[in-house]
């Protein structure tokens, strides 16, 4: 095998985890509208039930598109949606609040796993250059919150999320740019993530090798997809790149 010198890493499930994503889907859209509510007066919006539940479809209406056609959304354009299926043309101000209160709403939520620092603290001692490669409509400075409160930023040299973009993994589009940002090609490269669809089969199809973290979400499984290796832990990496480097 060609070495190695990169590694890009999908965020959630891979890295770090948001734990009851579904269940807390209502919390996260009930503070938005709080915080709406209190920054703009007579918004003429509905009930915040209301608000919860147009957001939520629209929200679910994003990944819907990323799965069907890998198409992105900005998260402005996903509240637009959701206003939209208000009936409220929401102005400038609404879509600020709006989202602003989304962001106090996942502000410290996610968790670290527990092997993600020092796994990446030597793979970077190894002389790997690491990447991360998200599919998200979140603005990047959420993202970019996480990965500071849990210590990740210091140890990825290139960050990548697909609301910066115009497609979303599996599309080809997005391996490579991260890849042209890590100044590697396919060969040289190797991507780990939880989903079978978005990051293996994606990465395979690009040509870069594949290491599925196998967790217990009930991602889909298609057959036709084999991964170049299977591990369910992260610190699981650095032995298998150890024997595929030859040492």
């Amino acid at each position: 095998m060609t070495t190695l010198q990169a590694i890009i890493f999908d965020l959630g499930g891979t890295l770090i985890d948001w734990p009851d994503w579904d269940e807390n889907v209502n919390r996260r859209w009930g503070v938005s509208y709080d915080y709406l509510i209190s920054k703009v007066s007579n918004t003429g919006l509905p009930s915040q039930d209301a608000y919860v539940q147009a957001m939520r479809d629209a929200e679910k209406n994003h990944w819907l598109q990323v799965a069907e056609r890998q198409a992105s959304s900005t998260p402005t354009e996903v509240l637009k949606a959701g206003f939209a299926r208000l009936e409220h043309n929401a102005s400038e101000e609404e879509l600020v609040a709006a989202l602003d209160g989304y962001a106090q709403a996942v502000n410290g939520w996610a968790v670290i796993f527990p092997d993600t620092i020092a796994t990446l603290k030597e793979l970077r001692r190894r002389g790997y250059r690491l990447g991360l490669l998200s599919n998200t409509w979140w603005a990047a400075e959420w993202h970019n919150a996480d990965l500071a409160l849990h210590g990740l930023t210091p140890l990825l040299d290139e960050i990548v999320y697909t609301s910066d973009l115009p497609y979303s993994k599996p599309h080809p589009s997005v391996f490579q740019e991260v890849m042209r940002r890590l100044q590697v090609v396919p060969e040289q490269c190797v991507m780990v993530g939880d989903r079978l669809v978005d990051d293996i089969g994606g990465a395979l199809g690009v040509g870069l090798r594949a290491i599925w973290k196998k967790t217990t979400y009930p991602w889909p499984e298609p057959e036709h997809i084999k991964p170049t290796a299977i591990i369910t832990d992260l610190a699981e990496l650095l032995p298998l790149l150890q024997k595929w480097q030859g040492h």
